[in-house]
């Protein structure tokens, strides 16, 4: 394995988190690590339109493009933090710690920054 795809077995470990990719802007997949229920690409195409419209909203709004978010849903929650020309992509169940998984994510993305410049 290489480091991103370390990153990723990692943050998978962390307690309540069922998936954990790179996903480019476009809705592709650069490295991933799932639970078996969860798609590929389901995660990736979600992640891409959340991140379309939300940045596109915050350009219409004279904003910044967005760094992380956190999504709550009523089975789960999702962070989306981003990366050089990607996005980490986090998805975790509704009773997972959500300050573990922010910090986890966080220590992530930036093993996999660091990783994506020495490529």
């Amino acid at each position: 394995m290489n480091a991103i795809q370390d990153a990723l077995v990692a943050l998978h470990a962390t307690d309540g988190v069922q998936a954990a990719s790179v996903v480019t802007l476009d809705g592709l997949v650069a490295a991933e690590a799932l639970d078996e229920r969860f798609s590929s690409e389901v995660i990736a195409g979600l992640a891409s339109y959340l991140l379309m419209t939300t940045n596109k909203s915050l350009r219409e709004g004279g904003l910044e493009a967005c760094t992380q978010f956190m999504l709550h849903a009523t089975n789960g929650k999702v962070i989306l933090a981003a990366l050089e020309d990607a996005y980490l992509v986090v998805v975790f169940d509704q009773f997972a710690d959500a300050v573990l998984v922010g910090e986890s994510v966080n220590d992530a993305a930036a093993v996999i920054r660091n990783a994506a410049r020495l490529t």
